[in-house]
């Protein structure tokens, strides 16, 4: 494994400023770009698993994939520009124009995995505009006026460069009939991926419009604000996830064997078969443990991951700072805002599951409504009050006891809509297969061959469906925080606060055809009520988390030779699913009971640390040091492996599947999530010399020299998702964290 990559870093900029025109009219320039090469991965972990795999890869398909566990070169290139521009109307009216622009590019940038390969990867680009601006306006002398608008784009294309065989079959436009590798990931002891991520290529942007007033008013002892807010946000997206197909086997040797005969099975009592069938007695395990594919419905795949995400927020708000004395300081107010998500693409009466809708099943497992209505529930009653006390005792300002409570509501992103607009049956489907279930669903596509792309609404067979629960409500957090401040000294104050957040309709994705429910939607849909769903993944609210935690300040600022401040958090955070985003994964280990849930969060750091100190030495020079330290985060545990998971870690070890979690011989019952926690405590300590040399009058140049991660820690990135063979996020990083890196520069201000 490298512990010692190459790399260089090249960061140059300016800042310029001044008046258009004297005390009327302004302007302020600033510009950064940063040129940035890696090579990593020039070793890989060493196996017997891995040199069979690189054996087949070096002459397969005429040697396409020669060299792909080679090392990868990485750029992390960006630009950035800003221009503001102020303008002086009058004495009343005062006018702010800013200019923002960003481009960056990541070569290899999606994943940084040391067991995946070249070919794993995209290039990452992004590139945005905006122009915003403020208007005041003094009305009077206690009242005033700001009106702000904002539009921006954003464009993120994610297109793929990698390797690609005319051997692969099934032509088709989208991909091209030279198709790159399908996404194939194996092995749960190294974590083998190669090929085309499955969400790759992706066309995306968004625009933004925002425009927002409020009114000041200052009246005795009291500063009233009240004001309103639009934004809106439209997603534009082409997402052909899983159109060139992604496989998971559950070893090296199962892939080769299916690539040498596609009905090659491996089976529970631990042979293998032919033919697709297994001894007598035994049932089919692998080595496909799961082929998903999507397709179009009556249209291209590329028509059908084509779409606009329209989000429309309102908001309104008022609010008072009142201050009867010097000693007390009260803020109180309301906001209320809503949330307009955008219709379904397929009205729900003409959805493929409408013969659902409203519908209750009973069967052996209890009874079960269907979770949608076929629309995607807006939420417009979030009424978030808030209050503020500040309390100063002697009234000097050299103690102060802080008090604040408020209800906050979080939007939802377009992502968790995409996939039930979309991935409806009627729209779109995904085709699920795996060697198990061959009988049921049929056979699993030989590699690089592909089921269908574009199938008639007549011929859609137990598609997986994306939909929305039509209780679903926003995401709601109460926060509240009391703290203590007090100045020690001339120079020197510290501070205590504790805060708990109480978050409440946190998104949940959970499969509400599971089996432990007894398939409910498996049956009853056309023709004549044999057909049904699949996995009906269902975007819920009904996740929780509980955070607690106590934070210690101190912090010296005025002394010119020696500044400091340091902040200590001790703090417990827990919450029964850590998965806002990803719609392609569920985090529970049995659906019909989430109790085991509910533990340590994924986020949970039980120490952070941050400080900074600014010392000034002999001879003009200064040293700014900066350390940061965080505590490991969780994982869970695995109960061992079962009749129905094989593949599971031995009891007491990282589960690599929310799967490994269940136990008993049937694995009827689950142990308590993120149990154990991950060899990912992190320490940096960042040091920077600067001496500033004047240069003529108004001038000076300052030589800087900075040493990032000065002691050299290892500080292991580990994905919040344990597991790297079912893995299904956009971009990860796992391995060792960036190596002591040292930089020079200079800066000349004139």
């Amino acid at each position: 494994m490298t512990f010692e990559p190459d790399f260089t870093q090249h960061q140059f900029g300016f800042t310029l400023g001044g008046p258009l025109k004297r005390d009327r009219a302004f302007f302020f320039l600033a510009y950064d770009q940063q040129i940035y090469d890696e090579v990593k991965q020039r070793s890989r972990p060493q196996s017997t698993a891995f040199d069979s795999l690189r054996t087949w890869m070096n002459t397969a398909y005429s040697g396409a994939l020669g060299g792909d566990f080679g090392p990868i070169s990485r750029t992390n290139d960006a630009r950035a520009l800003l221009a503001k521009f102020d303008f002086h109307l009058s004495a009343r009216h005062s006018l702010s124009l800013k200019y923002n622009y960003t481009w960056s590019e990541q070569q290899n940038g999606t994943f940084d995995v040391d067991t995946w390969a070249r070919s794993a990867n995209g290039l990452e680009r992004d590139h945005s505009n905006a122009v915003n601006g403020s208007l005041v306006s003094y009305l009077s002398s206690n009242a005033s006026n700001e009106f702000r608008f904002q539009y921006s784009r954003e464009d993120r294309p994610r297109p793929y460069d990698g390797p690609r065989s005319a051997a692969l079959g099934a032509n088709r436009a989208d991909p091209p009939a030279a198709r790159p590798f399908p996404d194939v990931a194996m092995d749960f002891a190294n974590h083998f991926r190669f090929g085309m991520p499955f969400f790759l290529p992706i066309d995306y942007y968004d625009t933004r419009v925002q425009v927002l007033d409020n009114v000041s008013l200052a009246k005795g002892s009291h500063f009233f604000k009240a004001g309103g807010e639009y934004n809106r946000v439209n997603s534009v997206q082409t997402f052909i996830g899983f159109a060139n197909s992604r496989y998971i086997f559950g070893s090296v040797h199962g892939f080769l064997s299916y690539l040498a005969d596609s009905t090659y099975v491996e089976c529970s009592g631990g042979g293998t078969g032919t033919n697709r069938t297994c001894p007598a007695g035994q049932s089919i395990t692998g080595p496909v443990l799961l082929y998903l594919q999507q397709a179009g419905v009556g249209q291209s795949v590329r028509a059908s991951g084509t779409q606009q995400i329209p989000q429309n927020e309102l908001a309104f708000y008022i609010q008072d700072t009142w201050k009867p004395n010097p000693r007390w300081t009260v803020n109180y107010g309301v906001r209320w805002e809503a949330q307009l998500e955008p219709d379904p693409i397929t009205p729900p009466s003409q959805v493929f599951f409408a013969p659902f809708i409203g519908q209750t099943v009973t069967n052996a497992k209890g009874s079960f409504a269907f979770p949608s209505d076929g629309t995607i529930p807006s939420d417009r009653k979030m009424w978030q009050p808030r209050l503020g006390i500040a309390f100063d005792p002697q009234g000097n300002g050299r103690q102060v006891f802080r008090a604040n409570a408020g209800l906050y509501y979080a939007r939802i992103p377009g992502l968790n809509l995409a996939s039930t607009r979309s991935t409806n049956g009627s729209n779109g489907l995904t085709y699920f297969r795996n060697s198990a279930l061959t009988g049921v669903l049929g056979p699993v596509p030989g590699f690089g061959n592909l089921l269908p792309d574009a199938v008639p609404a007549s011929s859609v067979f137990f598609p997986d469906v994306f939909v929305f629960d039509k209780n679903f409500q926003n995401p709601r957090t109460l926060n509240v925080t009391v703290a203590y401040e007090r100045q020690l000294g001339a120079d020197l104050g510290l501070m205590i606060s504790y805060t708990h957040a109480r978050t409440d309709h946190l998104t949940r994705f959970i499969n509400r055809n599971d089996s432990t429910f007894g398939s409910p939607w498996s049956v009853g849909l056309p023709p004549g009520g044999s057909n049904g769903i699949t996995t009906l993944t269902t975007v819920e609210s009904s996740a929780k988390s509980r955070y607690n935690g106590v934070t210690i300040g101190l912090k010296r600022v005025l002394d010119p030779n020696f500044q400091f401040q340091l902040n200590y958090t001790l703090s417990f955070d827990k919450t029964d699913d850590d998965n806002e985003r990803d719609p392609f994964t569920f985090r529970y280990a049995k659906a019909n009971d989430l109790t085991p849930e509910y533990n340590w969060s994924d986020r949970d750091q039980r120490h952070r640390f941050n400080g900074w100190a600014l010392v000034k030495l002999p001879g003009d020079f200064f040293m700014d040091n900066r350390v940061s330290y965080y505590s490991a985060q969780p994982i869970s545990a695995s109960c061992g492996p079962w009749a129905g998971n094989p593949f599971a870690p031995p009891a007491g070890q990282r589960a690599t599947s929310p799967d490994d979690r269940r136990c008993g011989p049937n694995g009827t019952s689950a142990i308590l999530r993120n149990t154990l926690r991950k060899d990912n405590a992190y320490f940096s300590w960042d040091v920077r010399f600067s001496r500033p040399f004047p240069v003529g009058a108004r001038g000076q140049v300052e030589g800087i020299v900075e040493i990032f991660n000065l002691t050299g820690n290892d500080n292991f990135r580990d994905p919040s998702y344990g597991n790297l063979v079912f893995n299904f996020d956009g971009t990860i990083r796992s391995g060792l964290g960036d190596p002591r890196q040292l930089q020079a520069g200079v800066r000349w201000a004139f």
